[in-house]
């Protein structure tokens, strides 16, 4: 049996109050052209298809129609899960499919623990799917006043899940969490935000085929090539760029997992990062074909000293430079004001700025999104007023 494994979507996402839908719609073509070039039996999406708890109707429609042209024109199993970006009901709306044959989606733990059961010649493959829930919730749908931690969490689920699975059936196991010794990026959310263990041993896995995980962005296999994180299907974050992106086509056979071969996917536009004096970088992007100066930049401006407008130069050149850094060998003018080099107009380059200037690096993928979303609503306070 052939699955084909993926997560971290979130639909509807911005870099840099940049949109990304049109690229999310680009990527949602290619998963379905591979769905059906690969002849997967199933398709596993393990969590954070949208960037939100609230998303917008556009991500909605976005990821509805992707599930109508899986469900209609192909004959895979579609397996959903809630991740931590995810309001769990926002999920369950995929349910309304109502194939229990081929459908498993989950956001609430009340939805059960039931897997989806397929066959291929060598039996039975159980899938289940085990959506990420708050430890309050939790608590309260295992009965559990206990439970502390992303990681007991996950352990109540997949022993509570376990006790379903046929008797000899192959167990492919879908989680959205965070497992010892996987790498992180800057991206990603935190998933203990009340403290306690994030992490969970690799080891909790022990009875499972194959693991498809969510919730890190880098396509990586953990402890055992069957214990996998697709990573996400682009690049959220300028620490992300240069990196490929893919899909986990895997491969079962009687025993359990044979392969797993990473599908590579082609984004609308990629991520860059261009360093060097502005002159050359205006050089340089005029020089270059339309595909790289589409790319979405972040420009590492090296000149010592003010510069005047250096946003909207590298715009004429670059139409989606998104950042801007300062990087300063300690020659500059000790009285010039720590967000002199924004572009005064743009307001997240000059908080960018003043943070590069104070603390020396620029702001985390963490603390952009802070920045994107406090923006966001002093603009709309002021539309609104």
């Amino acid at each position: 049996m052939r699955l084909l494994h993926t997560s971290d979507w979130h639909i509807g996402r911005t870099l840099s109050q940049e949109s990304l839908l049109e690229d999310q719609a680009h990527l949602a073509d290619q998963v379905f052209e591979i769905l059906k070039e690969s002849g997967a039996e199933a398709l596993i999406i393990s969590g954070d298809i949208f960037d939100r708890p609230n998303p917008r109707r556009e991500a909605i429609g976005l990821f509805s129609d992707f599930l109508r042209r899986v469900y209609l024109d192909t004959d895979a199993a579609i397996v959903v899960l809630a991740g931590n970006h995810d309001a769990p009901e926002r999920i369950s709306f995929g349910s309304a499919l109502h194939d229990p044959r081929r459908v498993l989606v989950r956001g609430p733990l009340s939805d059960g623990p039931e897997p989806l059961v397929l066959e291929d010649r060598h039996g039975q493959v159980a899938i289940s799917a085990l959506p990420f829930s708050e430890i309050f919730a939790a608590r309260e749908a295992f009965g559990a006043p206990d439970l502390a931690s992303p990681a007991d969490v996950l352990r109540a689920q997949i022993a509570e899940a376990h006790r379903c699975v046929p008797t000899g059936a192959r167990w492919v196991v879908c989680a959205h969490g965070f497992v010892d010794g996987a790498r992180s990026t800057d991206s990603e959310r935190p998933l203990a935000q009340i403290g306690g263990l994030e992490t969970v041993p690799a080891g909790t896995f022990e009875r499972a085929a194959y693991v498809a995980l969510g919730h890190l962005h880098r396509p990586q296999s953990v402890g055992t090539p069957q214990i996998r994180y697709s990573g996400s299907w682009m690049g959220f974050g300028f620490d992300e760029a240069g990196e490929e992106k893919s899909l986990s086509l895997v491969e079962l056979d009687a025993k359990g997992t044979t392969a797993v071969e990473a599908v590579p996917l082609s984004p609308r536009r990629s991520l860059r990062i261009v360093t060097g004096h502005l002159a050359d970088l205006l050089e340089q992007g005029r020089a270059e074909p339309d595909p790289q100066r589409n790319a979405l930049v972040k420009a590492v401006v090296t000149d010592e000293g003010a510069l005047v407008d250096a946003m909207g130069q590298l715009r004429q050149v670059y139409p989606f430079v998104l950042q801007l850094e300062r990087q300063r060998t300690g020659n500059a003018a000790p009285n010039e004001a720590p967000a002199a080099s924004a572009d005064r107009r743009d307001p997240e380059m000059m908080i960018a700025s003043f943070l590069q200037s104070v603390t020396g690096d620029a702001p985390s993928g963490t603390e952009s999104e802070l920045i994107n979303a406090t923006l966001a609503e002093v603009r709309f306070e002021e539309e609104a007023a």
